[in-house]
């Protein structure tokens, strides 16, 4: 979680409050915690001032919080009187769900949820680095790498709405006639390219190239996105009803990542993608389909990550689970899991065969990609059918997606898309007011969030205060 996350606020009120109930200064707490620093996670002693820092800004490691709790003796009683619970803390965070109701049972969900509180720590740090960073860095060591880099911002979105989207970013070598410069070749510049969550461009280069030079041969082209990307949640609690999000399609042609982003972004919740998190573990994000199917499989049930909507697309009928993509392998879904189903027309299934995620140069021609048109066409279907024949308590809908080749149309449709997701959550008797929410958004990713709000109150979305509207 970054420091500014919603989570750490309420960290800050809890230390302040139990360091006065406990009559606990700044000093007298960084000794007593250094006298368990193996324990804490610390790799260094601290000090009074980190203590006041930790009071008023920066976090400690989240390892440190259960020997914090444990020092101030920590629990649910606001006057200190009941005895110390070491899953308080988190609880109170969000970090962990609901105690276990059995007492001896605390330590033990304690330790196990600890280490997915470390997983959910690393993936936030991630998603902390703001796009702009992501791309100084990536420039930063190309240089390092003697490598040079052209960085052309993009603005897109409805027609009138018009979003810092992304930026796109070719390298290629000092001397022009060298071939394309290979990330894996320079491991600096690999990790500022994973770190930033950047993601292969088919776009026109922005260096000029020479005439007998084609543009695969000579450029690594790359884009980070500023919608899309993972990003931490605002909101410390899930709302009532909606535990959390999950958009599925068959492919990246509906811009499931988009859809996902911008309804996590209205509602306060951080955003996930199966794709990037595979790409943790096995570097290339366009053949991990295995990995990000068991990846889906477990939030679905076992490891529902609460506050939070993440998206999952490509190969996305395993071989193992017929009840993919809505419910695990035994058949299991997490109660009020609000799923929605991006649903392809063929056009949109034909592009996607032509130009495959993670490939350079030009489209493949239509007679050379039957098969792969054929299968893509077998997902989708499948997967309608499963949602048709779903029963029981299981939240899945669906929405029509058709092909378009123009920016400004496509964005439309995930905007649109957008709108009634959060139309289908509102029907479903949640209501919210996310006013504070949005304001801190506008503050704070004002590349994108304006303009999101404005489309959204224009067109009476729910959750969305009238005063975005656009001003006529």
């Amino acid at each position: 979680m970054a420091a500014h996350d919603a989570s750490w606020d309420i960290f800050r009120s809890e230390l302040k409050h139990w360091m006065e109930l406990r009559r606990y200064t700044n000093k007298a707490l960084a000794d007593a915690i250094n006298a368990d620093a193996d324990d804490a996670g610390l790799s260094a002693p601290i000090t009074e001032q980190i203590i006041k820092r930790w009071r008023h800004s920066t976090s400690p490691p989240l390892q440190s919080l259960k020997v914090i709790g444990r020092i101030l003796g920590m629990s649910n009683d606001p006057a200190g009187n009941a005895p110390y619970d070491p899953t308080y803390l988190p609880r109170a965070m969000g970090i962990l769900e609901a105690a276990p109701e059995h007492s001896e049972l605390i330590e033990a969900a304690y330790r196990l949820q600890s280490i997915r509180a470390k997983i959910t720590d690393a993936q936030s740090t991630l998603a902390r680095a703001t796009a702009d960073e992501g791309v100084v860095n990536i420039v930063r060591r190309a240089m390092e790498s003697g490598l040079g880099a052209a960085v052309l911002p993009i603005f897109e979105g409805p027609r009138g709405y018009p979003m810092h989207v992304s930026d796109r970013i070719d390298l290629r070598e000092p001397q022009p006639d060298r071939p394309a410069p290979k990330p894996i070749d320079h491991p600096g510049l690999a990790d500022a390219l994973q770190d930033s969550f950047a993601v292969v461009s088919r776009r026109t280069p922005r260096f000029a190239v020479p005439a007998d030079a084609p543009t695969p041969t000579t450029l690594s082209p790359w884009a980070v996105q500023y919608v899309g990307r993972p990003r931490p949640g605002i909101v410390h609690r899930p709302h009532d009803g909606v535990p959390a999000v999950v958009i599925t399609s068959v492919t990246t042609t509906p811009w499931t990542d988009d859809v996902g982003a911008l309804v996590a972004m209205v509602l306060g919740y951080g955003f996930t993608t199966t794709r990037e998190l595979a790409r943790e573990l096995v570097k290339d994000p366009y053949r991990s389909d295995h990995l990000r199917n068991d990846i889906h499989d477990n939030f679905l049930s076992a490891a529902t990550p609460t506050r939070r909507v993440w998206s999952h697309h490509g190969s996305i009928l395993s071989g193992d689970n017929p009840y993919a993509p809505f419910r695990d392998a035994q058949g299991r879904v997490t109660n009020q899991l609000v799923q929605i189903c991006l649903v392809e027309d063929d056009a949109s299934l034909l592009h996607t065969a032509q130009f495959p995620p993670g490939r350079l140069g030009g489209g493949r021609p239509v007679d050379e990609v039957s098969s792969e048109f054929d299968e893509l066409r077998r997902q989708r279907d499948t997967m309608v059918a499963r949602a048709e024949e779903l029963t029981g308590n299981v939240r899945v809908f669906s929405l029509p997606v058709t092909f378009s080749p123009e920016p400004d149309e496509r964005w439309l449709q995930v905007f649109r898309c957008t709108l009634a997701v959060l139309q289908i959550i509102a029907g479903l008797g949640i209501d919210g007011d996310l006013r504070d929410v949005h304001d801190r958004l506008v503050r704070s990713d004002p590349q994108v969030a304006p303009q999101v709000l404005r489309w959204l109150a224009d067109h009476d979305a729910p959750f969305v205060d009238p005063r975005y509207r656009t001003r006529r």
